[in-house]
Order: structure tokens, then sequence, then C-alpha cells
């Protein structure tokens, strides 16, 4: 079972750190934390998904997205940009600490959180060297089905990325037209079915999990 920080919060054992926590709002495109920006602070996503990247020149190399219930850290060399409207619970990183120090039910919490959060990243680091561009496209949809799907009238899942192709392809660390292609060529072999901006239906989740170890 994934790990939930923001469900964690609502727990009474957790109401001062909660309290410590300040809401900040920042509109699509807007950045959340710059490398040069010196912050040290610590955020979770409360509404909307952002992307983490690294940037040296005109080139990016895509970590991943954030999305309600992550954390983050402020003070890395990473780029955090909204994809959409986003809300974040956000404390500096002293505050934070000393809000786990002092009540051991919370830190021994945390570092469950916390360490599922990390296999996680690590997932993503695996496929970005591991596996190309169609078997991480996979690995994405698979993800989203198993962690926001929702049951369809006929039996497949229905998943909402909730992001543009161009955006799909910053992710996967691919172009747009790669990732289009590919899209189009699961949907005419009636893997999945696209309802719209960045909707698909997926009618066999087994099938789909077939292509990405493939």
């Amino acid at each position: 079972m994934e790990e939930n920080l923001l469900a964690h919060l609502q727990r009474p054992e957790f109401a001062d750190l909660y309290a410590a926590l300040k809401k900040r709002n920042y509109p699509k495109g807007d950045f959340i934390c710059r490398p040069e920006s010196g912050e040290n602070r610590i955020f979770i996503v409360a509404k909307g998904r952002a992307r983490v990247y690294l940037g040296y020149e005109d080139k990016e190399f895509n970590i991943g997205i954030l999305s309600k219930g992550d954390i983050y850290s402020a003070h890395t060399r990473a780029f955090v940009q909204a994809l959409d409207e986003i809300d974040v619970l956000s404390a500096d990183t002293e505050t934070f600490r000393q809000k786990m120090l002092d009540d051991p039910e919370v830190a021994k919490a945390m570092i469950g959180i916390l360490g599922s959060m990390l296999k996680n990243s690590f997932t993503i680091i695996e496929n970005l060297i591991f596996k190309d561009v169609n078997s991480r496209l996979v690995g994405l949809l698979v993800n989203e089905a198993q962690k926001y799907g929702i049951p369809g009238a006929d039996g497949g899942i229905i998943i909402k990325i909730d992001l543009s192709v161009e955006q799909i392809a910053f992710l996967v660390g691919s172009t747009r037209q790669t990732v289009s292609t590919f899209l189009n060529q699961l949907s005419r072999q009636k893997v999945i079915r696209k309802l719209g901006r960045g909707k698909f239906f997926i009618a066999d989740l087994a099938l789909l999990k077939t292509l990405e170890a493939s």
C-alpha cells in the first residue's frame, strides 16, 4: 500500500507539524523552486502537479512529476515547475525537522513515507537509464492506472494524466512526435483509447504491463 502523506497529516499526532505548514499557490508554468533560489524549505503537494527536472543551458533532464501527497525539498539542484495550478504546504527545513524530533511517532511515520518516496525516485532513475522511450511511456501509463485509475463501465481502467502530449514527452525524455506516434500505435492495437487531453481508457492493464517488460 502506498504511503499518503496528506492522509497522515490529518491524524491527531501530526497536528503540530500540520500547523507549521503554510499554504502557497502557484499558477501553471510558475516555478516552485529553482537551484539558484537558495531556499531551505520542505513542501508537500496539496493540489495539482509539478515536474522536477535538471537544466543546463538548453538541455533538460526530467526526473519525474510530483502529485498530491508528494513531499520535496527546495534546496536541491533541480527545477520544480507547476504543470497546472498547484497548492503546496510549506515549512522551513529546520522547523520541519524539529517537529519530527519532538514526537517519535511522527518521525517513525515520516521515515516510512520518505522511504517509499525514495524507492519511487530510484524507479524513475532506473527507467531513464535502462529502458527505451516506449517502455518508459508504457510504465507511466501503468503507474497512473495503478495509483489513480478509475474502473470503466466495460471492465477497463480510465486514467486522467491531465497533461498534454508535449508534457508527457518531457516526463519520459522524448519528443512530442515520438510519443504521439507510439500512443497512436497503442490505440490502433486497441490497447488504449484516447478519451481527451491526457485522458485514456486502458482496455487490458495486464496486456499493457507485458509491453512495458518487452
